[in-house]
């Protein structure tokens, strides 16, 4: 499918490109409304949807606070901080052999997977731990 350019998709991807975070869509939209940028929240979510659709970015269902997106759309996994609350990219590689194993144990199409680990973030772990 092809989509139209429009100037609010290309400042919400922009943005998307230039964060090492994972954020929701509240978060975008205050974002780019601080810095001046005049966008709705509605278009936010659409732009958003549609960034995810072209996979330009990924949409993670975050443990406690809902979607959260993520620019990288390579596989890999996440640690989510049960104190601070956030979603950290882990530098592990995609294990594909898990896909695999599912499969034939399960007889499903298996197609992909998706583990985010719980814990306590480096940051977090320092606090507590001082």
């Amino acid at each position: 499918m092809i989509h139209k350019h429009s100037k609010q998709r290309a400042l919400v991807e922009a943005y998307m490109q230039s964060i090492n975070a994972h954020v929701s869509a509240e978060q975008v939209f205050h974002d780019l409304n601080q810095n001046g940028k005049q966008i709705s929240l509605a278009t936010v979510y659409r732009s958003l949807d549609l960034l995810v659709q072209m996979h330009k970015i990924k949409r993670l269902a975050h443990p406690v606070n809902g979607y959260v997106y993520d620019k990288s759309c390579e596989a890999h996994y996440h640690l989510h901080c049960t104190k601070c609350q956030c979603l950290y990219d882990l530098p592990y590689s995609y294990q594909s052999a898990l896909d695999e194993a599912a499969r034939k144990e399960s007889g499903a199409r298996i197609t992909s997977h998706s583990i985010i680990f719980e814990g306590i973030c480096e940051a977090c772990a320092k606090v507590h731990t001082s």
